[in-house]
Formats: structure tokens, sequence, C-alpha cells
């Protein structure tokens, strides 16, 4: 073979790997940037979804002081809108049904977020903006879950439920009855959940500690999920 010919193979065999080399790094730069827009697209979402929380939050807060309810504390956390039933004399003892003397606590508590408008979004200004994000495959989902909690105090042997745990999950259970009966939002949107006395906020060894534990907290969340 000639060294001319050797020459002009050399000269392809390098172009071919130049060429390969720039499709390579187009692609790399491609999927780079098609993750950053996607990236940025859910921090959009993620901060959309996370202001809805905050107004909601400020919302209760404002329909809670209105009402004049100092009994019912409200925050806002990473598992959304907190709202907390501390007043100890909300339940008899033992007992998962709310005193009837105490009951304007739920009905304020309903009050305040049956309206809210993360329960109505379709109602709102955010219609375009909620239907662009479920033309993508996503859909809204907002929930209200109940969470019972008690102190560490045994029950007696003739008690109606077997243990702080189920107790604290019957708890949970007949506030979300209550709610859901006086909002009217759909039973669908409701959860529950039993902790007995192993998420304690207080000292069990004293009276107010335990008063801070027997407690129920109202979460209400929002999140987008995948449609199937």
């Amino acid at each position: 073979m000639s060294n001319e010919m050797k020459k002009i193979i050399n000269q392809a065999r390098t172009s071919w790997v130049l060429s390969y080399g720039d499709m390579v790094t187009l692609l790399i730069t491609f999927f780079i940037m098609m993750i950053s827009v996607n990236a940025g697209q859910i921090n959009k979402i993620h901060g959309w979804v996370s202001d809805r929380l905050d107004d909601s939050a400020i919302e209760v807060q404002e329909a809670m002081d209105e009402a004049g309810i100092q009994e019912i504390s409200i925050s806002r956390n990473s598992k959304g809108v907190q709202i907390t039933l501390n007043d100890p004399r909300l339940f008899e003892v033992a007992s998962a049904q709310p005193r009837q003397n105490y009951l304007y606590q739920l009905d304020a508590v309903a009050s305040s977020i049956q309206n809210l408008s993360i329960f109505h979004l379709q109602e709102t200004e955010h219609k375009n903006f909620l239907r662009e994000i479920e033309s993508s495959g996503l859909q809204w989902l907002a929930e209200i879950r109940i969470e019972g909690h008690t102190d560490d105090m045994r029950l007696t042997e003739n008690a109606q439920y077997r243990d702080n745990w189920e107790l604290s999950a019957a708890r949970a259970q007949s506030i979300m009855l209550q709610l859901q009966e006086r909002t009217g939002l759909p039973a669908s949107i409701f959860a529950i959940g039993g902790f007995g006395e192993f998420q304690p906020i207080g000292d069990n060894n004293d009276q107010a500690g335990r008063e801070l534990n027997r407690r129920v907290e109202i979460y209400i969340g929002a999140s987008l999920v995948k449609t199937l």
C-alpha cells in the first residue's frame, strides 16, 4: 500500500473518531439540558404546592382567631398544615367519643377547612395551571389525615379498648367521622392513624406532660401523583 493511500485511510479514521466524539458530546449536552428543564419544572410545581399549603395554614389560623378558639394550635411543617386538638377535656377517660360540651372545637375546625381553596382548586384562579398539570399526566391530591395519640397510662381491664394503640386509632376515627359529616368533603380524602403512647411530646411522668400527649393531630396535605 502506498504512503499516499495510508495517509488517506488515517485521515478517514481520524475524521470518524472526531465525528463520533462530537455526537456523544451533543447527546450528553442534550440529556443534561433535558434534566435541567425537568428539574426546573419539578421545582416550580413543588413550590406551587407548598404555596397552596401555606395559604391554607393562614386561612385556618385566621378562622381560629376569629372564632376565639385557643385550645387548638395551627402549624405548618413537612407533613402539611397541622391542626392539633390538645384540650385534655375533649374526651372522657378511655373513651373515643368527644364530650358534647366540647364539640364546638370540631365545629370550628370543620368550618375552617370545608371551604379551603386547596379542596376546590377547579373553582379558583389556579384552575388553568391545574389543567396544565393534569394534561402532563399528574393528578392533584389533597387529603386530610387524622392521627390519635395518648399518654402511657395503662387502660383498666374493663375498658372498651384493648390498649392505648387501639384507643388512639378509635379517637382518630371518631374525629374523622365528625369532620367528614360537618364539612361534607368526600370521604375518600380522609385517612386515620393511631400511635398510642409512642410519639409523646410531653413528659409522661407528670400530669401536664400526659395532658400534652393526649391529643389528636389533623394534617391537611397535598401532592401531585402520576396517573395510571
